[in-house]
């Protein structure tokens, strides 16, 4: 393919019949049978369906007088969360890794979050030109391969398409994207494969990358946790068994933190609490925009201090559009150039200790208000 280094995706095939599925895609006749290659394992089955599906987003790409090369390659799926017929689809990760170089050690591989029940679907990013091809598989072809074991047909891609969706090139044409958007040209997945694609192409560091994984898109609520988090390591090192995160005011950065600082309710390091508006208006003024308590426990003394944070928001210089992708991009990018500047973000509202003997569970409880037992709280 124009544009591949010639012993690269090529190489990689695991056997005659993945290269025949491909050449089928490209409109060579090849029937299933005479591919040869029935009663395959689920891995085999997956890795082809992602291999035939970067070949078909390659192909968009050239036929647009793009030059893909490996190095440029972003990759973005839900395979190995979307599931058909109860069976994983993770084994397309590797496909789509074979036939485009993107990789999880690159930083340019993403496995985005979904349930099992989404479709599965497919978005390769060159950097270098900026377009993105979308591939979403067929439900039904897919569950009819599941259950004959054997290799994908080209059919079980139902939806190709390709745009330009560079930041520069968005944001320049503004107009024609918010109408082009509205009628869902990546299967619904636009706001979740614009803002991480571009997050990836502008050198968002691998943290911040498993944040948007798991939060399965960019906004400036995952920045505001991922932000915290940076400030939470930098300034107040874990302590014994890492941290106890106790929300207060509860927003997207609650997918940040769990991933970022490994708390989560599973371990019974991670709560939160749903403030009612009376509950806020007895709020102390000083801890009015109070959001997030952070928790560690002092492995010389085993106390517990905490401290009350609260996260400003700048006034981000971006351009206001009537699209909600346009002008979240924005401010995403602007964030993500000043993820070393978190103390310009992040506020220290108190520093305290727990009275000797109690955990934060025990004020992570229903009907206690841990600023009440601050005096921060009427």
């Amino acid at each position: 393919m124009k544009g591949m280094p010639s012993s690269g995706a090529e190489s990689r095939r695991r056997g005659v019949w993945i290269f025949l599925i491909l050449l089928t895609g490209f409109g060579i006749s090849c029937s299933r049978k005479e591919t040869g290659a029935q009663n395959l394992s689920a891995y085999d089955r997956w890795s082809a369906v992602g291999e035939l599906t970067a070949a078909r987003s390659l192909a968009l790409m050239k036929n647009a007088d793009a030059s893909p090369q490996e190095g440029n390659l972003v990759v973005l799926t839900n395979a190995g969360y979307a599931e058909i017929d109860g069976e994983s689809t993770q084994g397309a990760l590797d496909g789509a890794a074979a036939a485009t170089g993107a990789t999880r050690g690159r930083n340019t591989l993403a496995e985005i979050h979904s349930g099992p029940w989404a479709p599965l679907w497919f978005a390769v990013y060159d950097r270098s030109s900026g377009y993105c091809a979308y591939t979403e598989i067929n439900p039904s072809e897919a569950a009819e391969m599941v259950r004959r074991q054997e290799p994908p047909s080209p059919g079980i891609v139902s939806k190709a398409e390709l745009e330009r969706i560079d930041a520069d090139y968005i944001q320049r044409h503004a107009a024609e994207f918010s109408s082009k958007f509205g009628v869902e040209i990546f299967g619904g997945n636009e706001f979740r494969i614009i803002t991480i694609a571009n997050a990836i192409a502008a050198g968002a560091p691998p943290y911040v990358v498993r944040a948007l994984e798991f939060h399965d898109h960019y906004c400036p609520g995952v920045t505001s946790g991922i932000l915290t988090a940076l400030y939470v390591k930098n300034h107040f090192p874990p302590g014994e068994n890492g941290y106890f995160v106790h929300s207060l005011e509860p927003w997207c950065k609650e997918d940040a933190l769990l991933v970022l600082l490994n708390a989560t309710p599973g371990k019974k390091s991670y709560a939160v609490y749903y403030p009612s508006d009376a509950d806020k208006s007895r709020r102390a003024p000083e801890a009015k925009d109070a959001s997030t308590i952070i928790y560690r426990r002092s492995e010389r003394t085993k106390e517990w201090e905490g401290l009350i944070l609260a996260f400003e928001w700048a006034e981000v210089p971006c351009p206001k559009t009537d699209d909600g992708i346009i002008d979240k991009l924005c401010a995403d990018l602007w964030y993500l150039q000043r993820l070393e500047q978190y103390d310009d973000f992040v506020t220290v509202l108190e520093r305290f200790q727990l009275p000797g003997g109690l955990s934060p569970e025990d004020w992570a409880r229903p009907g206690i208000d841990p600023l009440k037992q601050l005096g921060l709280a009427r």
